[in-house]
């Protein structure tokens, strides 16, 4: 039972550190834009027809650098608008995302061919793509190409621009286009998109904000306002599940090493009950303290180790199930596991040489005399 305990204790602290690695590397990994400084917000049908009235409004505040648009949320799992279009002897398939013609400029994404979307854009007749460079790879696009847009005219394609991710980092990246309407749009585009200066406090902006924005249109009232939120709360939104999990799997390996331990003390006070007669004996015969606590924990040493054989491979099993979920992972890294080891080595050899102490310590004589 003891040796069972021992190993799903070390089995749940492998795989703990491991979803804790897992969720912070997603959270901190390159998304290949620039989430420095950046706020959002979902605004009214109103507002976002009124562009340049409310960028005045907003840029008079001097913590606010730039803004940009763009149709919903930009890092989405499966949120984006999927189109399908005809093209050569074929189809493209990609996930489309209608933007402001300052954008990619604003999100500090790299052309690599083509150019960059210009303000003239935005009165084009027929939209015009930037698309990434997975796009062009799967479907072999040129900027001389061009594909029907979001009317029944063709689109010219501006530019490609570097690989970037736009979902969450459980799917690897996909064909993707940038998309300005031109002058005759489907909708306007609701998302905003604040770039401030540096250093600035965020709270205190957001509020000034906010009322501007409610102040800008007459059609909110009644308890009804936009929201705005830093940009970097939106993709730690994205992993909620992970932090849950890395925090339920943490609290079970609380639990698993406590009652481990407890089974562990029980253990050594009724072998050090049973045993005085032995450690009185060993200790008239010369044996020191430390190896009378040597001897107890010698035994608890040998289990910890053979657990530690028993649940290395059922960790990997059970973390490379888990990783399969997600296209960029964690290396399941070696002192990780050596770690989980001298962890459970530690805490054992505290509790059985605290336990087992008083039985060392205790005068041979006086244990002799008693048994």
């Amino acid at each position: 039972m003891i040796g069972l305990q021992f190993t799903v204790s070390i089995v749940l602290i492998i795989c703990a550190i491991f979803v804790h690695q897992q969720r912070d590397f997603m959270m901190n990994h390159d998304l290949g834009f620039n989430q420095e400084y950046l706020l959002q917000s979902h605004v009214t049908w109103d507002l976002a027809n009124n562009r340049e009235t409310v960028e005045s409004r907003l840029k008079s505040d001097a913590a606010i650098k730039d803004i940009a648009w763009g149709d919903g949320p930009f890092v989405a799992n499966n949120r984006h608008m999927a189109w399908n279009r005809p093209f050569k002897d074929g189809d493209v398939s990609w996930q489309v995302y209608p933007v402001s013609w300052n954008f990619l400029r604003f999100m500090g994404i790299d052309i690599v061919e083509g150019r960059d979307f210009t303000p003239a854009d935005e009165q084009s007749e027929n939209g015009v793509y930037i698309i990434n460079e997975t796009a062009q790879k799967t479907y072999g696009i040129t900027t001389e190409d061009e594909i029907k847009g979001h009317k029944d005219g063709m689109a010219e394609i501006a530019g490609v621009c570097k690989d970037f991710n736009f979902s969450p980092l459980r799917e690897k990246i996909e064909p993707f286009a940038f998309y300005v309407y031109g002058k005759d749009p489907w909708s306007p585009c609701m998302r905003l998109f604040i770039r401030t200066e540096a250093g600035v406090d965020t709270q205190a902006l957001m509020e000034r904000s906010i009322k501007t924005l409610n102040d800008l249109d007459p059609t909110l009232g009644d308890g009804f306002s936009v929201w705005m939120r830093p940009f970097e709360q939106a993709i730690e939104n994205q992993y909620k599940k992970e932090q849950n999990l890395s925090k339920l799997v943490t609290l079970f390996t609380i639990l698993a090493i406590v009652i481990s331990l407890m089974g562990v003390f029980g253990l050594v006070m009724f072998e050090t009950e049973h045993r005085r007669k032995e450690i009185g004996i060993r200790r008239v015969h010369g044996a020191t303290v430390g190896q009378v606590l040597a001897m107890f924990n010698s035994r608890f040493v040998k289990i910890v180790l053979v657990c530690f054989v028993v649940a290395v491979p059922v960790s990997i099993v059970i973390m490379k199930r888990y990783l399969e979920g997600f296209a960029y992972q964690v290396t399941l890294h070696v002192w990780v596991f050596a770690l989980a080891l001298l962890a459970v080595l530690a805490v054992t050899i505290a509790v059985v040489t605290l336990r087992s102490l008083r039985a060392a310590t205790m005068n041979p004589v006086k244990s002799l005399r008693n048994e």
